[in-house]
């Protein structure tokens, strides 16, 4: 009886600190929330910090769009989708900024390859995303053709 009790006090333990489940992970959890925003260049003039739209030259660009965090390897880690666009004036114009957030990445990898929606995906190294610089995605125009992630 004293074994039972002591392997569930150790499952719930392990557990509770988010290690169960990870068994690929080499070390400790070390989770962080990454932040960050989409922004599309060549949005309409408006009031800053207002709803807005993305370009018709990057309608893949919305609210809702997959936003996927991947490895050096291109193995995806973590999912979400992109929140409304807001619009922001910057010194080249206005721009539309698509927030998103992906939590739980852990800190130990040293970059990680951020996609939205299927465009190419742009990398940033784990430090600055761990100490609370946003990953900046910019898009300047149409998605190009995306290579891919498979051998052929």
């Amino acid at each position: 009886m004293r074994r039972l009790v002591l392997a569930l006090v150790l499952t719930l333990s392990l557990g509770g600190c988010g290690w169960a489940g990870r068994h690929d992970e080499k070390s400790k959890p070390d989770g962080f929330l990454l932040h960050g925003y989409v922004s599309v260049a060549g949005a309409a003039a408006g009031t800053g910090g207002t709803p807005c739209l993305a370009p018709p030259s990057a309608s893949d660009i919305a609210a809702g769009a997959p936003v996927r965090a991947a490895d050096a390897d291109g193995k995806v880690i973590a999912v979400t989708s992109l929140g409304g666009g807001v619009l922001a004036a910057t010194p080249d114009g206005f721009h539309c900024n698509f927030g998103f957030e992906l939590s739980n990445l852990s800190g130990s990898r040293p970059t990680y390859r951020i996609q939205v929606a299927d465009r190419p995906p742009q990398s940033f190294e784990t430090k600055p995303l761990r100490e609370g610089k946003e990953a900046v995605v910019p898009v300047d125009g149409p998605a190009g053709p995306t290579a891919s992630p498979s051998p052929s």
